[in-house]
């Protein structure tokens, strides 16, 4: 006995030495003005194409619509791999299965490496981002006929099943938002996990199971659901990050209850149950007298740390929301221009509202991501020029058109010889602004799913 208590002392002092000298290595790791240079570094490796006008001084796209989505989706299924300069092991889980490199970097350096000094190296955050790359894909997939595409899809759904909160959890069933170094939580959520972004997941469980008919796929979106109602505050809000077993509240308040009010309505929608009505309608109540009214659109990124902070992401789809059930509500339509009225007038940092107009492919209009990163990203201003077109079409008025049309030529420039789409392009060569020097793939998919619903509104800019 007293050996084995011997051995089982050096067993664990042997491994407490490995963890914390693992642990300061990680640390050391870390270093912010390596970092910064190695994004400097990275400026070279993007190309700045000259601006294109017709003869009214308008901007024309670099190139079509359909070439940027197709040579966007053709660096996913076929350059990606040889692209990545990152440690190939970090791909394959404990049963030696291989993942695309998206499942577990939420970015990389323009080189395909990872970034120097960096304490996001191997971060990813599942629930949000792969939500969207699952919608891309599912779009792609009935654009194109691409059946791998579909396969994509589907293998997103199903790690991210597999990967949720255990069962048994207050929060259980749930998609983790962050995962680090290919474990649940870690980064700024810690152990906790966003319930807006299981929502997210939720409504893109909704689209595979749409598409292949599996019921695992509406039961995973059920169970998300059925912890959400579950869990909704009284006043009909949710926390933002919140510790799925002890349901401790990590950080309080988000504006992002939109996705959830969508879960409700689609899963009623799809089984004609009213399971969910009175949740959606607390939900919608919330989003009307609190940030609908207030202003207070914040607390939405997961790499943020708590603070004010001024976002847009959520109230675009609470104002396309609004437009598509404006026939339930009169008041609806004036709200949704009230919202737009936000992002396009709305003073956020330094004088300067989210739409910039300040950039080399004037006039179109471009959008800025949050304040905490206030700067023009190609994914924010597709996503805006889909509210511009929902405008439209509420209204009749010309000119949300021309703007949603200028602003999608705008995401075009974006698009890269290699076929990467840039964070933005909204600065000169030479400044180097830090966010334009990654690629993120969330900037990467989201703007060819936006270009894609965009041509089935406007279908005489499809060739």
């Amino acid at each position: 006995m007293k050996t084995f208590n011997l051995n089982y002392r050096l067993l664990f002092i042997s491994i407490l030495v490995f963890s914390v000298g693992h642990l300061f290595s990680q640390e050391n790791d870390v270093d912010p003005k390596e970092h910064a240079k190695h994004i400097r570094e990275q400026i070279h490796m993007m190309t700045f194409s000259p601006a294109k006008h017709d003869d009214k001084g308008r901007l024309l796209p670099k190139q079509s619509y359909e070439e940027t989505i197709n040579r966007a989706m053709s660096f996913i299924f076929n350059d990606l791999d040889q692209w990545f300069k990152g440690d190939p092991n970090t791909l394959y889980e404990e049963d030696g299965q291989k993942r695309e490199v998206y499942f577990y970097y939420a970015n990389l350096a323009m080189d395909g490496q990872t970034f120097r000094g960096a304490p996001d190296n191997y971060v990813s955050y599942p629930a949000f981002h792969h939500a969207s790359f699952i919608n891309t894909f599912i779009n792609w997939y009935k654009y194109s006929g691409n059946k791998d595409a579909l396969v994509q899809a589907i293998d997103l759904a199903d790690w991210n099943i597999k990967n949720a909160t255990p069962t048994h959890y207050p929060y259980g069933g749930m998609p983790y938002s962050t995962f680090n170094k290919g474990k649940p939580g870690g980064f700024r959520d810690g152990e906790a996990i966003m319930p807006d972004k299981a929502a997210i997941m939720a409504l893109a469980y909704l689209s595979v199971y749409e598409e292949t008919k599996e019921n695992k796929y509406l039961d995973a979106a059920l169970t998300v659901a059925k912890n959400l109602a579950g869990n909704q505050l009284p006043e009909g809000n949710w926390p933002f990050r919140v510790d799925p077993l002890t349901k401790e509240v990590k950080e309080g308040y988000t504006s992002s209850v939109i996705y959830q009010i969508e879960l409700f309505d689609e899963i009623m929608k799809l089984t004609g149950k009213e399971t969910f009505k009175e949740n959606k309608e607390k939900a919608l109540d919330w989003l009307l007298n609190n940030p609908v009214k207030t202003a207070v659109w914040t607390g939405f990124y997961e790499d943020i740390l708590p603070g004010e902070n001024r976002t847009n992401h959520d109230c675009i789809a609470s104002a396309r929301y609004l437009l598509k059930h404006r026939e339930e509500n009169p008041e609806y339509l004036q709200l949704a221009l009230n919202l737009n009225a936000y992002i396009t007038d709305t003073i956020i940092s330094k004088g300067q509202t989210f739409v910039n107009v300040n950039h080399q492919y004037a006039p179109a209009e471009g959008i800025r991501e949050q304040k905490r990163c206030f700067v023009t990203m190609g994914v924010h201003s597709a996503h805006w020029a889909l509210l511009m077109a929902d405008l439209y079409f509420a209204t009749g008025n010309e000119s949300y058109k021309e703007r949603a049309v200028q602003t999608m030529n705008f995401v075009t420039y974006h698009l890269q010889p290699d076929g990467k789409i840039l964070v933005g392009v909204d600065h000169k060569h030479e400044s180097g602004g830090w966010a334009f020097n990654q690629f993120w793939f969330s900037c990467h998919m989201q703007p060819i799913r936006y270009l894609m619903d965009f041509l089935k509104l406007f279908l005489e800019y499809a060739q």
